[in-house]
């Protein structure tokens, strides 16, 4: 497939867009109703179904009633808030809430909702944005080490 630069040649007269040399001409619009709107909608009613169908067929495993006289249980956050539950054991004490509950997180997200700003390279190779690829690794790495070490914690927690 070769890639095309530059503006894109103008129709010539005569010539008809079809739906099979429709890709050949990418400036060229294609309908969306009623092709792709059929499409969506028999796609989202099978996941739909399947998920109907899961539901039923594999029900959610309910525990006991919660035992309020008990002070044994150790509370855990769900799988995707491991992260930030591991964050917030570096911050003990009073600065546990306006540090690691606020202010770290804010810079986080802040800076990722800034990296289309500061990175403003139009190619999409990661040798050509050295800012953007560094700042993704940094962000899994942060992520996966914070999950490792709140999995750890939790394994080596002593069971009551």
């Amino acid at each position: 497939m070769e890639t095309r630069r530059g503006p894109a040649r103008p129709v010539e007269d005569g010539e008809i867009i079809t739906e099979e040399n429709v890709y050949d001409r990418p400036d060229e619009p294609m309908a969306f109703f009623p092709g792709q709107v059929v499409a969506d909608l028999t796609v989202s009613a099978v996941l739909l179904g399947v998920v109907v169908a899961l539901s039923y067929l594999v029900p959610a495993p309910l525990t006991e009633p919660a035992d309020l006289s008990t002070t044994s249980y150790v509370p855990r956050p769900e799988w995707f808030f491991f992260f930030y539950d591991q964050m917030l054991m570096f911050f003990p004490g009073s600065l546990l809430i306006p540090v690691g509950g606020v202010v770290i997180p804010l810079l986080f997200f802040s800076l990722l909702l800034a990296v289309p700003w500061l990175d403003r390279e139009p190619s999409h190779s990661l040798s050509r944005r050295p800012f953007a690829a560094v700042v993704a690794f940094l962000v899994v790495l942060a992520v996966v080490l914070n999950m490792l070490l709140t999995l750890v914690r939790i394994l080596n927690f002593p069971q009551s």
